[in-house]
């Protein structure tokens, strides 16, 4: 019992602390335009969230012995008790962490994808791609680069 606390309580203190550095990215790619401070934020979240799967190790192998599945199988097969109750909500505090990080994670993922069709975009400015090329239809049967209109014309 004391086993499933301890690690109930470490998991959710490394979800919180992923979850602020996964807010610190988030921010890093909102905030600058040139990616500074990037790659320290996400350097931040690596420790973290290796120890978090060290934990997630760790609680498999504990599974596996009290022989359940999930952890919420084994609070449900315990007696009534206040340990009960407090492995209880501590399952019910990680599953909201893990929702709130699953949401970050989207969203950020979103910011680099944005991030990633901006660069991709002033790529094609600066190499003065034709806009066919890059951004014809899938399946399309004749790219009209052919033609030689650019993307961006020289008079604008």
């Amino acid at each position: 019992m004391n086993e499933a606390v301890k690690l109930l309580r470490a998991q959710m203190l490394l979800s919180t602390e992923c979850l602020e550095k996964l807010r610190a990215v988030k921010e890093a790619l909102r905030d600058t335009s040139n990616g500074l401070g990037v790659n320290a934020a996400v350097q931040a979240l690596e420790t973290p969230l290796a120890k978090l799967g060290q934990i997630a190790k760790l609680q498999d192998k504990f599974l596996q012995e009290a022989e359940n599945k999930r952890m919420t199988a084994y609070a449900a097969s315990m007696p009534d008790s206040v340990e009960r109750d407090a492995v209880m909500r501590l399952i019910a505090r990680v599953h909201g962490l893990e929702n709130e990080m699953q949401k970050e994670l989207a969203s950020t993922q979103a910011l680099l994808q944005r991030s990633k069709d901006f660069v991709d975009f002033h790529i094609n400015v600066m190499t003065q791609t034709a806009a066919n090329d890059t951004y014809a239809p899938p399946g399309a049967t004749e790219v009209e680069n052919h033609r030689g209109i650019k993307m961006f014309d020289a008079n604008v």
